[in-house]
């Protein structure tokens, strides 16, 4: 594939499915320096928690039993909205153009990082 990278760095500890998954492919394609590294990171481990916070929505339902014994919104519908909304403004931090919360997900875009990859494939003929 042409602008993908071989050497694609590790994947921290603790990162989940979603995440490992989203860092292998934007690693693949993109070159991160140091501060996007960590933002990665935090998209991922935002991934990783967006997925369970459904799961739990999934499980339990979005209406719960108070401690009245009235129906109450499962306190995990509102902590998902923040997260999905935490991961808006972490990929627009790291500059991924077309990154989705849902599956699917298009090509990932960096600036930064999209630049730093056309200069090295630039040198390597790969461009």
């Amino acid at each position: 594939m042409a602008g993908s990278r071989s050497n694609v760095p590790p994947v921290p500890a603790g990162i989940g499915k979603r995440g490992k998954a989203f860092w292998v492919t934007v690693q693949t394609e993109l070159e991160f320096d140091a501060r996007e590294t960590d933002l990665l990171v935090e998209v991922c481990r935002t991934l990783d928690t967006i997925d369970q916070l459904s799961v739990a929505i999934k499980r339990d339902g979005i209406m719960l039993e108070g401690s009245q014994g009235q129906r109450v919104l499962n306190s995990a519908v509102p902590e998902l909205r923040q997260q999905q909304a935490a991961y808006a403004r972490l990929a627009v931090q790291l500059n991924i153009e077309g990154a989705e919360v849902g599956e699917g997900m298009k090509s990932p875009r960096g600036s930064s990082a999209s630049a730093t990859a056309k200069r090295r494939w630039s040198t390597a003929g790969g461009f």
